[in-house]
């Protein structure tokens, strides 16, 4: 493994730590903004039909295995030694994470877009946490009600509006 590749999953693993201490499930993604553990059951099939989602015990379930622990935290990410970043997983007790997704490709103009929807449907956009993305977007994060699930979407909102809830 070349250096920046541990410096990056070194950095991660920090950033990671951070925002599992602040109550945020973490794990660990590939440059590609993917899950960086591949699944224990990729290419089997389960003969009851349902998914693992971490019952077995092994890393590789994505989401699932998310967690706030930094002994977990570590092990994930001993475990993918390339990861290059962290994700949250949104949708999750004690936050309830939301997060808005503002992209700025194919000349899209979502923060107008946002705009737009919140003077239509009658919302305020409140002030909150917001993080620039390298690709030039923003992340809004939001806190949801607990009785409330608030499912994934990309673009159903509006061109380069994604979700990212339970």
């Amino acid at each position: 493994m070349a250096t920046t590749d541990r410096q990056a999953t070194t950095l991660a693993l920090a950033h990671a730590l951070s925002a599992a201490e602040r109550g945020l499930p973490v794990i660990p993604l590939s440059r590609t903004k993917l899950p960086a553990l591949r699944s224990p059951h990729r290419g089997t099939t389960d003969p009851a039909g349902v998914p693992c989602h971490g019952e077995c015990g092994r890393f590789g379930h994505g989401v699932h295995d998310a967690s706030t622990d930094p002994a977990r935290i570590r092990a994930l990410f001993a475990a993918a030694p390339r990861a290059t970043g962290y994700g949250i997983a949104c949708g999750r007790p004690p936050h309830h994470l939301i997060g808005v997704d503002l992209d700025t490709k194919s000349g899209t103009d979502s923060s107008a877009a946002l705009r737009e929807l919140a003077l239509r449907h009658l919302f305020t956009i409140p002030a909150t946490v917001v993080v620039l993305t390298p690709s030039g977007g923003r992340h809004l994060w939001l806190s949801g009600p607990p009785d409330v699930v608030v499912p994934n979407s990309a673009g159903r909102l509006a061109p380069g509006i994604d979700i990212r809830g339970a």
